[in-house]
């Protein structure tokens, strides 16, 4: 199966003072949200990127107000596929709980993986079938991958594999690489790409930050990370906002100097550049 990041949601509490936190980062809203409304309803959200590709802040509601929805209080991925029947036929095979929505222009399914992660998968062909992704949307950023914290690691691997037809890579540590496991026992990756784009999938390290010298734990909760054409700039612009940061350099894929902070909600954050 083919499939690719289409946008990551990431769950707020103030919606305005979170937009002005990300406008900081990734520059202005799209108001133009025609794709996010067709996959998410028409609830308020603020959305960056381009056509559907990017990230959408969402407000979550009480879930005892919540008929037949599912939601999410971490950071979670909607992947576009080129083929979802066969998804809905493994999740029914497995007995797995999901939903799904159909029509006309697309076709989606919300699903909790072994570690209860929320994955949407969405099949729009016309979308698909563009040269953009979300690494690419002719923007200052785009999306590099989205990590994801998993209590068995090689369990979500085989909901992954064999659910949705993805396909598992091996994890490539730079020269200095930091103070954490490769196995993959403790970390997988779903590739898209050479350089470590898709999904990373982690067992939470609660001595990861400690090892490494950070502030944040980037192994606990999982976080979208974003690349920018410009580091330097993003950590200056921190620097004078009293942004805490953790610089972890070029630590964990080679050629990536990676940064973690926390967004006004506590989500966390990686923000990379290719050096």
């Amino acid at each position: 199966m083919k499939w690719k990041i289409l946008n990551i949601s990431v769950p707020v509490k103030d919606l305005a003072r979170s937009k002005s936190f990300y406008e900081m980062l990734l520059g202005k809203e799209n108001i133009n949200k025609k794709e996010i409304d067709l996959i998410f309803g028409q609830d308020k959200n603020c959305f960056f990127g381009f056509q559907g590709f990017g990230v959408r802040l969402f407000t979550p509601k009480p879930d005892l107000l919540l008929k037949g929805k599912l939601q999410s209080r971490r950071s979670f991925i909607t992947i576009l596929v080129d083929e979802i029947d066969s998804i809905i036929n493994k999740l029914k095979q497995n007995d797995y709980p999901f939903l799904c929505k159909k029509s006309k222009e697309l076709t989606s399914v919300l699903v909790q993986e072994p570690s209860l992660n929320l994955i949407q998968f969405v099949k729009n062909i016309s979308l698909f079938d563009q040269e953009i992704d979300v690494s690419n949307m002719g923007l200052n950023w785009g999306i590099h991958h989205m990590n994801i914290e998993s209590l068995d690691v090689r369990q979500s691997v085989e909901f992954f594999n064999n659910i949705a037809g993805m396909s598992e890579g091996r994890w490539v540590a730079p020269m200095n690489k930091g103070d954490f496991s490769i196995n993959p026992k403790k970390l997988s990756i779903f590739p898209v790409s050479s350089d470590h784009k898709g999904l990373h999938i982690i067992e939470p390290d609660e001595g990861f930050a400690f090892r490494n010298n950070f502030i944040h734990n980037p192994s606990i909760g999982g976080h979208p990370a974003f690349t920018v054409k410009d580091l330097h700039k993003t950590i200056q612009l921190l620097k004078k906002k009293k942004v805490l940061f953790s610089d972890a350099k070029v630590y964990a894929m080679p050629g990536f100097h990676q940064i973690y902070l926390y967004d006004i909600n506590s989500n966390i954050l990686e923000i990379n550049q290719a050096v």
